[in-house]
């Protein structure tokens, strides 16, 4: 058998085993909001009722200057459609509550969390799709590159490359949890059409040496997006097929099927926001911790 197949074959069976462990059910939808453009993640401000979305509005790579981001109540209600602007193709977020870090391309973009104004914007020359960040708790911010591979940070006003996309080719969705820096893996051998020849995993980075260790665990089960904690749990959202995945105890499960290219999702108290990228809405569900 090519190897290829054989690749391939061995990532459907351990996901096809994964989902045997859990009914695929989707939890009860409290709300869902349509009217967005390519909306590709959404982030929780962690003390206000307040989520942000940000819209790509064009393909996941064009330079058009259209990108925007909504701003919404955590109920679903729309406070500002277009809130901020002056970006190509937003995607991941993070807060430390006075700015809105924002990843897009080959660019940084940093925002006035009172006024919705663009501040700053900070380039990475040798990056290719920055895609997910998060911040620490001295406040240093860490940025996923998709298909450039390798992570960067940014500190001091200086943005460079941390870890090489040799060590990680293809990191999507950041998080902190417990102090430690989580990575979900897109795969390897991605294609034009975002596939892979091996599919994802979650990996921990160590700050202070900048290594990788891979969740054994939790390895080739998806082509991972957004990652969010949930108590003792981590959730993780697989794009290219809708699955979130829950992580808890050394084991990945599969809760349920949201619906294909569930973006990067977030969690605040009992509500799971999850946006459908290409479906044009964010659906959100009371999920138990």
């Amino acid at each position: 058998m090519h190897t290829t197949i054989q690749t391939v074959l061995r990532s459907t069976l351990a996901v096809l085993s994964l989902s045997s462990q859990a009914a695929i059910s989707a939890p009860e939808i409290s709300w869902s909001l349509e009217g967005f453009d390519e909306p590709e993640s959404v982030l929780a401000h962690p003390t206000k009722p307040l989520l942000y979305v940000s819209n790509i509005n064009g393909s996941p790579t064009e330079l058009n200057g259209k990108g925007y981001i909504s701003l919404l109540s955590s109920e679903g209600r729309i406070i500002r459609h277009v809130w901020a602007t002056g970006m190509d193709a937003p995607k991941g977020m993070a807060t430390d509550s006075k700015h809105l870090y924002v990843a897009d391309m080959q660019q940084l973009h940093i925002i006035d969390i009172d006024r919705g104004v663009l501040v700053k914007s900070v380039k990475a020359d040798s990056s290719v799709m920055l895609n997910d960040v998060a911040i620490d708790d001295t406040g240093v911010v860490y940025i996923s590159d998709l298909l450039g591979g390798g992570l960067y940070r940014y500190q001091n006003d200086t943005l460079q490359q941390w870890v090489t996309g040799e060590q990680i080719p293809h990191p999507n969705g950041l998080i902190f949890k417990d102090d430690e820096l989580i990575v979900a893996s897109w795969g390897t051998g991605i294609k034009d059409d975002f596939t892979t020849e091996t599919l994802g995993g979650l990996y921990a980075v160590n700050r202070a040496t900048a290594t990788l260790t891979p969740y054994k665990d939790a390895q080739q089960f998806g082509n991972l997006d957004g990652l969010a904690a949930a108590g003792d749990s981590l959730l993780i959202s697989d794009w290219m097929n809708g699955n979130i995945f829950g992580y808890k105890d050394k084991t990945v499960q599969l809760l349920f099927n949201a619906g294909k290219y569930a973006a990067d999702i977030t969690v605040k108290g009992d509500q799971l926001y999850v946006p459908m990228m290409f479906s044009q809405r964010i659906d959100t569900y009371k999920i138990e911790k």
